[in-house]
């Protein structure tokens, strides 16, 4: 579904929904290529990351709200020909779009966090 995906989900543990996540780079291509760059942190298991996503052969792109500051409440990838991609906002840019094709282009991981301590309720 997403080519290099292990690039991401070994450093997590799992695919992440991006809940939270700031977008930090967007672009748009006349030869339909959206690019996202998204600084994501785990903060439970203490782990973050820098990803940039690229897509291919976008088609019915309907996005609305950019803004100076963006944050995600999701980024689903639904499976199909064509796939399909909803940008669910927090803050600024959101929407949905379908693209033949989508590619982890890179992943820098940010080692600077510590897992969040289990809080005592009693």
């Amino acid at each position: 579904m997403i080519s290099s995906s292990d690039a991401v989900t070994s450093i997590f543990g799992y695919w992440p929904e991006f809940a939270d996540a700031r977008l930090i780079s967007f672009s748009y291509s006349a030869e339909g290529i959206v690019t996202l760059g998204l600084f994501y942190i785990d903060g439970s298991a203490g782990k973050g990351a820098e990803v940039n996503l690229s897509f291919t052969g976008v088609r019915s792109i309907e996005l609305t709200g950019l803004a100076s500051e963006n944050v995600l409440d999701s980024l689903a990838i639904a499976e199909g020909n064509p796939l399909v991609v909803t940008l669910e906002p927090c803050i600024g840019l959101g929407g949905s779009f379908t693209c033949a094709a989508a590619t982890v282009a890179g992943v820098v991981p940010n080692n600077s966090f510590k897992p969040n301590p289990p809080r005592n309720l009693a």
